[in-house]
């Protein structure tokens, strides 16, 4: 168990709360520390002590414990927006890290056809490649399930090979795309909410939402 499975039972009452300890990844981000730290402390537990499987434990024990999420919320009400603030500020930062990146990747790609006057074979040949495998591999899954050909045991070490296999696939065809056509609009729009709802918060003008 991870904390955004905890974050999901804790969502329900504390919702702040719940979305701080709630990242993409499934662990712990750094604005979250500081709230891993603060939920702990309200069971007495130290912040190595503090852990998913630990106050999911507390949970199931007693539902009670779920108020004192609520009463908490409300009580650390300043210092939670000031986590959110922080939370949102690093998904900026790498937002625009990733950018910068891809911009400069794009930029290299373009000095460098001008010097040789040719186009990198390669960089469109491993796009290709990625983007061919990623569709052989949907057509051959989805033909196994409309056929009902799916192996029904298969060993785990095949499994995890080929969830591996898929990840990978799939993550870059979306490295791919963006690399070749930017990000996407909606992307981009929410980049930019992030960005000016936080200066609205610095401003004093209004509060961030808390993110989903």
């Amino acid at each position: 168990m991870d904390w955004k499975d905890v974050a999901g039972k804790i969502f329900k009452v504390a919702p702040v709360i719940g979305t701080l300890l709630a990242p993409v990844t499934g662990g712990a981000s750094v604005a979250a520390g500081g709230i891993i730290s603060m939920v702990g402390s309200l069971f007495g537990l130290t912040p190595e002590e503090t852990t998913p499987d630990k106050i999911n434990q507390l949970i199931e024990q007693n539902p009670e414990a779920l108020v004192k999420f609520k009463e908490f919320e409300m009580k650390h009400k300043e210092r939670l927006e000031e986590l959110i603030i922080e939370k949102e500020k690093v998904k900026i930062e790498e937002q625009k890290i990733f950018l910068q990146d891809t911009q400069s990747a794009r930029q290299r790609q373009v000095e460098s056809e001008k010097v040789t006057g040719k186009k990198d074979v390669n960089l469109y040949a491993l796009a290709w490649l990625f983007i061919g495998g990623y569709f052989i591999t949907m057509i051959i899954i989805t033909s196994l399930a409309f056929t009902n050909n799916v192996p029904i045991q298969m060993p785990n070490y095949i499994i995890f090979l080929l969830g591996n296999l898929f990840g990978t696939l799939t993550t870059g065809v979306v490295g791919i795309m963006q690399y070749f056509y930017g990000s996407s609009k909606g992307s981009a729009d929410k980049t930019a909410t992030m960005a000016t709802q936080f200066k609205d918060a610095l401003n004093g003008k209004s509060k961030i939402n808390a993110p989903m």
